[in-house]
């Protein structure tokens, strides 16, 4: 009987794994390239270091303010396909913005505020 329940213990355990699971640690957020903006919370990376999260933001907010202060990135950014969910009230100066980057298993998320006239 304890071979038996040893036996479903071990099997149990191979199939729930423990420690594989990947959690998304949270940087602290950088600087914000424009005096006209700031990050709103912290950067969440999964799979992907802080160092190079921060270069992700970076490139990905140069591409958006090439098309003026309201713009959007369409391209892949260092190999991630990214999308901005934006919010805004029509009469407000500014909007909101959460960007979800994802490549593969790597996926880096952050929101940023951001001015609609100046970039």
């Amino acid at each position: 009987m304890r071979i038996l329940i040893v036996s479903l213990l071990a099997g149990f355990l191979l199939v729930v794994p423990g420690s594989g699971l990947a959690h998304a640690k949270t940087c602290p957020a950088p600087a914000y390239p424009s005096a006209n903006g700031r990050y709103t919370e912290g950067v969440k990376a999964k799979h992907i270091g802080c160092a190079d999260a921060y270069k992700l933001l970076t490139k990905q907010y140069a591409c958006r303010v090439k098309n003026g202060p309201e713009g959007r990135c369409v391209k892949l950014v260092m190999h991630f396909a990214c999308r901005e969910d934006r919010y805004s009230d029509f009469y407000s100066p500014s909007f909101v913005s959460t960007v979800t980057c994802t490549s593969n298993r790597k996926k880096v998320t952050w929101s940023y505020e951001q001015s609609k006239t100046v970039a």
